[in-house]
């Protein structure tokens, strides 16, 4: 009995290495196929949320990663996108009840994004590739504060003052221009159309301390809009294998 285990015991560990190499020799022999990229978008509202925003964009910086089916024009992949849509400093003596010192008072408007990618390449043998792209995720809009004696020391205190989240797609095209060495990448510029569900979010003017109240009390009046927005944006795009080999 014990002779039948250890034989069952080294030919499971047989197979096992066996299918561990061919997993590993085969991610090694497909790495030509994944790729990463980095955008810079820039979001300009429209519709509703133009009038809400007044001027206000959504800048917004992306990193993505790729992977492109073999011997097919199709690459599926994710993007994880953060911007700053809006900031405000203000300098206050009456934050602390007994403490008169000013201090900074600085509060940022975030828009984290999520997004899963598909993607299909019009290869041709030219230097320029248009493709189509549609993406569907989550944002995140959040707002937060921190307060500090001075920009250059460390926060009194610090927090998260509103949050939601919220469905988005988006879906346009662009096109990509090869590097000088095109098994290395290339760069591309796109144009999107983001669309989303209605989402509560803050805006610079929306926030008010009231220093009367209590010990002083923050009052937010959010907005509630869909996010509707044009997002052109250029970046580069690199293929991994070119790293490994």
């Amino acid at each position: 009995m014990i002779v039948y285990v250890i034989i069952f015991k080294n030919q499971f560990m047989k197979r096992l290495i066996f299918v561990s190499i061919f997993f590993i020799s085969t991610s090694v022999s497909y790495a030509q196929f994944f790729s990463t990229g980095f955008q810079a978008n820039l979001g300009v509202p429209i519709g509703e949320l133009r009038d809400v925003m007044d001027g206000s964009v959504f800048p917004e910086y992306t990193m993505s990663f790729y992977y492109k089916f073999p011997l097919k024009p199709i690459e599926v992949g994710m993007g994880i996108g953060y911007g700053k849509y809006g900031t405000e400093l203000e300098k206050r003596n009456d934050l602390y009840p007994g403490y008169t010192d000013v201090l900074r008072l600085r509060r940022n408007n975030n828009l984290l994004t999520l997004m899963g990618i598909f993607r299909y390449n019009f290869e041709n043998e030219k230097q320029i590739i248009p493709f189509i792209e549609a993406q569907i995720g989550a944002n995140h809009f959040y707002t937060r504060y921190k307060i500090r004696e001075s920009s250059f020391e460390e926060p009194i205190e610090e927090g998260l003052d509103f949050s939601d989240w919220v469905l988005g797609f988006r879906f346009g095209g662009g096109f990509k221009i090869p590097f000088k060495n095109k098994d290395s990448g290339h760069f591309e510029f796109k144009v999107l159309y983001h669309d989303s569900g209605p989402v509560e979010y803050l805006r610079k003017q929306d926030t008010e301390y009231r220093a009367s109240q209590g010990d002083g009390e923050f009052v937010y009046t959010p907005q509630k809009t869909t996010i509707n927005l044009i997002q052109p944006g250029i970046g580069f795009v690199f293929f991994l294998d070119s790293a490994i080999y």
